[in-house]
């Protein structure tokens, strides 16, 4: 969530590059805008930028607020679109950051990139290239609601991909993305339940099913009451139904976590088995605390 202060930034950017496009119409168009609309167009100049060179530039003549006779001339539009694309990128950024803040991504995660992955292994090496193939054409995974899931032991590497996926995918292409563990998903919609609860169980599921993509933690370390799987059924329906992608993220293998949630839920995710990753060697840790 921005800050502050960063809300202010976003609202003066905003403010900028609105007043930057009105100076752009009037650069190129020659069109007054409001605060010269009672002054006179006068003739058009060649008038000669010392960055982008000569061009077209339209005069107008009138008073000041103080009374006194002024003339201004359009600006170079060149200038006007790069002081624009500066906003634009400045916005962007801003954008950029408040996904992030709002992808749950964990303290512990937060310096995982694609680049410091350690694929100590060639299984490992396979499963980095998978998950940066699965960034880099994110708009086809989006447009086809292409799923994954990771299953494997844990230390492994499951959440440092999964997190640096989000980041790739939310920096390029601004994508709503959120991680979340089952259980903090099934508490959030049993919350709803509560007398005065601030949201509807409609609500919370909405938001996890409409997000461009959900990704979901320890799979299959829920209760598994039937209460349980309804809700996490109903959310992964509901986006397989809306063609939005989710990762599932599980400690156990492929087939132990299709007999915990259902083959039914993990068909839907994977398309039928087909995009799954397994990670099945020891630790990180375990190899790190070795090595000590």
């Amino acid at each position: 969530m921005l800050t502050i202060k960063q809300r202010e930034e976003k609202d003066s950017l905003q403010a900028k590059r609105d007043a930057l496009t009105e100076e752009l119409e009037f650069a190129v168009e020659h069109k007054k805008p409001w605060r010269w609309g009672s002054w006179e167009a006068g003739g058009v100049t060649t008038v000669s930028c010392a960055i982008h060179g000569d061009y077209e530039s339209l005069a107008l003549s009138g008073k000041s607020l103080r009374g006194a006779e002024n003339v201004v001339h359009s600006p170079c539009p060149a200038c006007i679109r790069d002081q624009i694309v500066q906003a634009e990128a400045a916005l962007r950024e801003l954008r950029v950051c408040d996904l992030l803040d709002n992808a749950g991504i964990a303290r512990r995660f937060e310096a995982c990139e694609f680049g410091n992955y350690q694929a100590i292994n060639p299984s490992a090496a396979k499963n980095l290239a998978a998950c940066q193939r699965y960034a880099a054409t994110w708009p086809e995974r989006l447009q086809a609601g292409t799923g994954l899931v990771m299953t494997g032991t844990c230390g492994t590497g499951k959440n440092h991909l999964a997190v640096s996926l989000a980041k790739k995918i939310i920096r390029d292409h601004l994508a709503k993305v959120e991680i979340t563990d089952v259980m903090r998903l099934i508490r959030a919609v049993k919350s709803t339940w509560r007398h005065n609860a601030e949201s509807s169980e409609e609500q919370v599921i909405e938001h996890f099913a409409t997000l461009d993509l959900l990704i979901i933690d320890e799979v299959g370390v829920q209760f598994g009451s039937p209460t349980e799987m309804t809700i996490l059924q109903e959310v992964i329906n509901a986006r397989y139904e809306s063609i939005l992608p989710t990762i599932l993220i599980s400690n156990l293998t492929f087939e132990q976590l299709k007999e915990t949630i259902g083959e039914r839920i993990v068909d839907r995710v994977t398309d039928g088995g087909i995009n799954k990753l397994a990670f099945s060697w020891e630790s990180f840790r375990s190899n790190r605390g070795a090595a000590a």
